[in-house]
């Protein structure tokens, strides 16, 4: 009875042993045969200091409004945007880079966008819609950080600032059409988003997320004359920029 016991014993360790060399042969052949990914620039974070790119993107633009509650002259008005309109960007990309993970960019470019602003009554009745389109030059500086390079892509976020020129404010007020205010020509914006590097064969695309808030109010002051009840309805009103954009570097 022993005898059997041992018997079963040392072939139960032995296809044990069979069982685990098997096991780390296979996993060998494997570790083979699986294809090795390839870094794609492998040196693109410390062969050049500086580099350049172009962009193009979709944009949605808005307006922050605050209405008054006591307007100088005329019936009390309620503002709001009441629809919002794609745009789109384009953008010269230079990046400096100041350590392994973080640079300074400069993207010069142009953005074109609209707004539809609508008056409201007190009873919630619409009283008028204007559509007031903006055409930017628009110069951002931004500081980029991103996270180490997982093989060949990596995270990042961006934040900083804009200064957007309205070259639409410099047009004739639209009187046919119902456009009795106008927006100011400059304003400074704080930026901030995120993105995802994707490292290519050839080159680097970027997507990325990101917001625009104005500083000042870009309602101006140089309304129509039938538009004084409009203009004295609202206390201030900011930009907003949302800007979905693909890099290419």
């Amino acid at each position: 009875m022993l005898s059997i016991v041992y018997f079963c014993r040392m072939n139960f360790r032995k296809s044990s042993i069979s069982l685990t060399f098997l096991l780390l042969a296979w996993g060998s052949l494997f570790a083979q045969l699986k294809p090795q990914i390839q870094l794609n620039d492998a040196d693109y974070d410390y062969n050049k200091r500086l580099r350049f790119g172009f962009s193009i993107g979709l944009n949605t633009m808005d307006f922050s409004v605050r209405s008054n509650p006591n307007p100088i002259g005329g019936e009390l008005l309620f503002a709001d945007v009441s629809n919002l309109f794609p745009g789109f960007n384009v953008n010269v990309v230079s990046d400096l880079r100041l350590l392994s993970t973080l640079s300074l960019r400069f993207l010069p470019g142009i953005s074109f966008g609209e707004r539809s602003l609508s008056f409201y009554n007190p009873d919630g009745s619409l009283e008028t819609m204007m559509k007031l389109e903006s055409s930017f030059i628009e110069m951002p500086l931004l500081f980029k950080y991103a996270a180490k390079r997982n093989k060949n892509s990596r995270p990042y976020i961006v934040a900083g600032a804009n200064f957007r020129i309205d070259m639409a404010a410099y047009k004739k007020l639209n009187i046919e059409e119902g456009v009795f205010l106008r927006l100011i020509k400059g304003d400074v914006y704080y930026e901030y988003g995120f993105g995802y590097d994707f490292f290519l064969t050839y080159f680097k695309l970027s997507m990325e997320l990101k917001m625009s808030t104005g500083l000042f109010n870009v309602l101006a002051n140089d309304y129509a004359e039938d538009g004084a009840e409009y203009f004295h309805a609202i206390n201030r009103m900011r930009s907003q920029v949302i800007v979905f954009a693909f890099h290419f570097e």
